[in-house]
C-alpha cells in the first residue's frame, strides 16, 4: 500500500505556491523607506539601437529637459518605423523596470502592422539606481509610502500596486488598498507595503 503522506506533499507544495505572500513578506513603511530610491529625480538611459538616427538620438536627448519622466519607465520604437512614427510607446511610473520594458515592448507592438518587433530604446530609473532590490515602487507609489499621505491611510494603512500595470492604491487595511489599486480597472493588485 503507498504511504498516504506522499501523495500530500505535491499537493501541499503546490498549494503554498498558489498562496498570496503572508503578512510577514510584505515590509512595513520603516522598512519599505530603507529600500525604496530617492523620489526626487529620475535618470533617462539611451539605449543605442542601429535603428536610431542622429535625430533620434538628439530628440531623445533632450526628453528628460522637455518632460518629466517618472521612474520606471521605458520607451519602445518599431525599428522599420523609427522614433517619430506612431508605433514608439512610453511606459512611464511603473513599479519595476522590467513591467515598463514589457509595457513599453507590448503597446508599440499592438500597433504594428508588419515589421521587426519593438525594441526598447531609453529607459527612466531613479538617480542613483542599483538593481537587485528587494522593493521597487512607482515614482508616485515611492512618494506616498515616504510621505505623510501612508499615515493618512488609516491605523492600518497599506499600500497595494499593480505590477503589471503601474497602479497603486492606499487604504486603511489591506483589502482596502487593493480595492483602491483595483478601481483604476487593474486585476493584479497586491499589497507591497503595510503598517
Amino acid at each position: 500500500m503507498r504511504n498516504p503522506t506522499s501523495l500530500l506533499t505535491p499537493v501541499l507544495l503546490a498549494m503554498s505556491l498558489a498562496m498570496p505572500a503572508s503578512a510577514q513578506d510584505v515590509p512595513d513603511q520603516r522598512t519599505a523607506k530603507r529600500e525604496l530610491f530617492g523620489t526626487r529625480n529620475s535618470d533617462m538611459s539611451i539605449l543605442q539601437h542601429p535603428s536610431l538616427s542622429d535625430l533620434d538620438l538628439a530628440t531623445l536627448r533632450e526628453m528628460p529637459r522637455l518632460a518629466s519622466l517618472k521612474y520606471y519607465g521605458a520607451l519602445a520604437i518599431a525599428p522599420d518605423a523609427g522614433l517619430q512614427a506612431d508605433t514608439s510607446t512610453g511606459a512611464f511610473n511603473y513599479h519595476s523596470l522590467q513591467a515598463a520594458r514589457a509595457a513599453a515592448v507590448a503597446g508599440c507592438n499592438d500597433k504594428r502592422s508588419g515589421g521587426a518587433a519593438c525594441v526598447v530604446v531609453a529607459e527612466v530609473t531613479p538617480r542613483r539606481y542599483e538593481a537587485g532590490r528587494a522593493l521597487t515602487l512607482s515614482q508616485d507609489a515611492s512618494r506616498a509610502v515616504d510621505g505623510r499621505d501612508f499615515g493618512r491611510a488609516g491605523a492600518n494603512a497599506a499600500l497595494a500596486i499593480s505590477p503589471g500595470t503601474g497602479a497603486w492604491g492606499l487604504g486603511d487595511g489591506g483589502a482596502a488598498a487593493i480595492s483602491t489599486c483595483a478601481a483604476s480597472g487593474a486585476g493584479d493588485c497586491t499589497v507591497a507595503v503595510a503598517k
